[in-house]
């Protein structure tokens, strides 16, 4: 209607709180669950299937995580940085970053997620706390999407193996380390 966008149930009963925008094709319309993304006046929130506005207004609300039916955590963009909220619309990171991994945390895979800063990556706990230094890239295999308590990390060129708690367990850094058996969780080695 006067091109705006709004959500009806299969009784024609109006369920969006307000007509939108715009509506993503996600969550809610795709049955994976009870959430999904309307904008207007060029922002987005997050609404569920009963009309509470789940989030506030943000430039733009990645799908991934609560959305797509995958945890309680979305990544929201505001002013160009990104930040990780839970359903009760807590920030859970401590700061507003330049780029947020969904894998890990918001995707359910994990308590870990990657967040980049000035060029730089460290992996985070769902607490806020950062749990590695900055480096040049780490692998989101492994300790991340949760398939071990280990990671790849790369620095000056040059990958080495992690623990969770930031001990390096390769005996140096290396052109290339495959993810294969230790990282992955397949074996010991």
């Amino acid at each position: 209607e006067d091109k705006k966008e709004a959500i009806f149930d299969e009784t024609g009963k109006m369920i969006s709180p307000d007509w939108f925008d715009w509506i993503k094709r996600d969550g809610l319309l795709t049955g994976v669950s009870e959430y999904y993304i309307a904008g207007k006046d060029e922002k987005e929130a997050i609404f569920d299937k009963d009309g509470n506005q789940i989030s506030d207004w943000f430039d733009e609300i990645l799908k991934y995580g609560l959305v797509e039916g995958q945890s309680k955590y979305y990544i929201a963009v505001k002013d160009g940085k990104e930040a990780i909220f839970d359903v009760d619309g807590n920030m859970i990171t401590k700061e507003w970053f330049d780029d947020i991994e969904p894998d890990g945390l918001v995707k359910g895979e994990s308590d870990y997620f990657i967040a980049k800063k000035d060029g730089k990556v460290a992996i985070f706990h769902k607490n806020g706390n950062r749990i590695t230094e900055w480096f040049d890239k780490i692998g989101i295999d492994g300790l991340v999407k949760g398939k071990s308590d280990y990671y790849i990390a790369t620095k000056d060129g040059k990958d080495a193996i992690f623990d969770e708690t930031g001990n390096q367990i390769s005996p140096g850094w290396f052109d290339n380390i495959f993810l294969d058996g230790l990282v992955r969780g397949e074996s010991r080695y």
